[in-house]
């Protein structure tokens, strides 16, 4: 159990060479899906990025992001103990029910996940004429150094720092979660339907990282 809802691995699939994490509630439970490469593949520095398609719904938002295995210990030196690094993470509702479902957030988060967390972010959009970000295709991406991260849409640009840049190997992961009332709003009366109907979904064409020679 992870906030609202219940991981399972029948919630991830691959067809037609996609990649899928459904949403979707039975018997009362809302159930989703985390994938990564903790202990398999864990690059430090170099240019990451995903084809992804979000079909999100109100409580519930999808990730592609990387995590590192000892973040915030120890506190106080990010380039060691490495960070949380929020590639995209997209939802259609904030906590006040608004629609922000064409834009998504770029959050680090170091010094581990209680009194001393810290956090920067930023908020990323299509560019002007483009399909929407969501229930489209979309390239999110990141390039990082040992001095900084920045974070493209489609190759534009949006957001750079050089605050608390992790320096140690970190794992990829994609995920789904589910919290009612909170930050993505609140999860629909009726749910979000079986795992055959489900219509709540993050879809992953592809991903590819360009790991920095020597690191």
């Amino acid at each position: 159990m992870r906030r609202d809802a219940t991981n399972t691995p029948a919630a991830v699939s691959v067809a037609n060479d996609v990649l899928t994490i459904t949403t979707y509630t039975e018997g009362g439970t809302h159930f989703t899906g985390f994938i990564d490469t903790a202990g398999k593949y864990e690059p430090t520095y170099g240019y990451i990025e995903a084809r992804i398609r979000f079909d999100t719904a109100p409580g519930q938002w999808g990730a592609f992001w990387l995590q590192s295995p000892t973040m915030g210990s120890p506190i106080g030196n990010p380039a060691v103990a490495g960070t949380e690094v929020d590639i995209a993470e997209h939802r259609v509702h904030d906590s006040s029910g608004a629609d922000i479902s064409n834009t998504y957030v770029m959050p680090v988060h170091w010094d581990g996940y209680g009194a001393s967390l810290k956090s920067g972010s930023a908020t990323g959009r299509p560019a002007v004429g483009a399909s929407p970000l969501a229930g489209n295709w979309h390239v999110y991406a990141m390039l990082w150094t040992a001095d900084q991260y920045v974070l493209y849409l489609d190759g534009v640009e949006q957001w750079r720092t050089s605050e608390a840049p992790s320096r140690r190997g970190e794992f990829i992961r994609l995920t789904c979660e589910v919290l009612n009332r909170g930050w993505a709003g609140s999860i629909p009366a009726g749910g979000y339907g079986t795992r055959a109907a489900s219509t709540t979904r993050m879809s992953v064409d592809w991903i590819r990282v360009w790991q920095a020679q020597g690191s």
